[in-house]
């Protein structure tokens, strides 16, 4: 005989002196105790020997829920399954994956994966999809053939070009792509591994690696002219310690002002500033800089960010910060264009040049160990950072 929802209700939580055990038919009975107490079980025979498996409770699990969960185990049961040596695999939600678009697929990886694992997730989601129209992002990722993919590759690298982006722009785009298919097959999100045998380098250029660096002379320039650009103060200041510290600029815009210890001299880049996010990085501040952090810093009391944006305590935009190059060499006289990042490779080069010792620029330049020096060396080798960024601040500050 059928159990209504009503007769439930009735019955939850109050005293109760009927049978201990009410069948509702298929497999699904009730178990209910003196106190109102109602419990769903089914009641199966598996090899010929009868058994019966808890399913869940009255009022967490509605009448309606438990007969549907009763026909999922049952389903179980008939493959010969014993549901309770199924607990681990039913408790685990899965991913409803009805013909998943290709939008679906990168939000789903973007999700599950991007966000907790890749630096700067938003700008890597958004370099993907930029490349990729709406007619491919709602497309069946089932229904896309080896030949399909070609073509959407191809056209990633066409809109881009179109779009004014320079060299790699597609190419790495295709690679993230690519990346977030792999991880949704992994999940078995979606089934369709065609995109497999294709090459990126088949269908979009890699970024040329640079090869630009400035000259001593041009960093004097650059130096000696700081104070005339028509820059704010702060991007001034971002200038200088670029130039001194050979840093990603990254690390100085998300920098908070506890990280520049001015009475120790000590720039630090937190663990998770770094490229990596494997280690923090530790650089002496030479004295050319201390002023120059120090009115930063009381420039803006109560904030947390050293270099913040004008809207409040958040951290610079990259964006605004890689123009500073371009006002260097459009306002000084002998200035070739660069980039930012060009500093990095300036510094690395010319202290090279000038004796150091390759682990001090690596060290300078947020550079991993290699080899033994990975595993065993973890000084931080202070002494002879500060005397080698001393000297190379006394080269481009004469």
């Amino acid at each position: 005989m059928k159990i209504t929802a009503a007769k439930l209700k009735s019955i939850s939580g109050k005293p109760y002196s009927g049978k201990p055990e009410v069948s509702d038919g298929d497999n699904l009975s009730l178990r209910i105790s003196p106190k109102g107490k109602i419990t769903f079980q089914i009641r199966y025979r598996l090899k010929g020997k009868p058994a019966r498996y808890k399913i869940g409770t009255y009022p967490e699990m509605s009448l309606a829920n438990a007969r549907e969960e009763c026909e999922r185990q049952m389903t179980q049961v008939r493959k010969e399954l014993d549901p309770r040596n199924m607990k681990a695999v039913n408790n685990v939600s899965v991913v409803e994956t009805e013909n998943p678009t290709l939008i679906d697929a990168i939000n789903f990886w973007y999700a599950q994966y991007c966000v907790n694992m890749r630096d700067r997730p938003q700008e890597i989601y958004n370099r993907i999809v930029s490349c990729i129209n709406d007619d491919w992002r709602n497309q069946y990722v089932a229904e896309i053939s080896k030949h399909h993919f070609s073509v959407l590759f191809k056209q990633m690298n066409t809109d881009s070009i179109a779009a004014g982006r320079g060299d790699g722009f597609a190419f790495n785009s295709i690679i993230e792509l690519r990346s977030a298919l792999r991880f949704c097959l992994r999940q078995a999100y979606i089934t369709n591994a065609e995109f497999e045998g294709l090459r990126p380098s088949d269908f979009a250029n890699d970024y040329q690696p640079r090869e630009h660096f400035l000259t001593i002379n041009e960093c004097r320039l650059i130096w000696s002219n700081i104070d005339n650009l028509a820059l704010t103060d702060r991007n001034k200041v971002i200038l200088k310690c670029a130039m001194i510290f050979g840093c990603r600029i990254s690390e100085l815009y998300t920098a908070h002002k506890t990280d520049f210890d001015l009475e120790e001299k000590l720039f630090t880049v937190r663990r998770e500033n770094t490229k990596g996010k494997t280690q923090s990085i530790v650089r002496p501040i030479p004295d050319v800089l201390i002023n120059d952090l120090q009115y930063l810093k009381d420039l803006s009391p109560g904030f947390i960010h050293i270099f913040h944006n004008r809207g409040g305590d958040k951290p610079a935009s990259g964006s605004s910060v890689s123009t500073i190059a371009n006002t260097c060499y459009e306002e000084i006289e002998g200035v070739r264009p660069f980039r930012m990042h060009d500093f990095r490779r300036t510094l690395s080069t010319h202290l090279t040049d000038a004796g150091c010792p390759l682990q001090f620029t690596e060290k300078l330049l947020g550079h991993k160990m290699k080899g033994v020096l990975a595993i065993y060396n973890k000084s931080p080798m202070l002494d002879g950072l500060t005397e080698w960024l001393d000297a190379w601040a006394g080269m481009i500050t004469k």
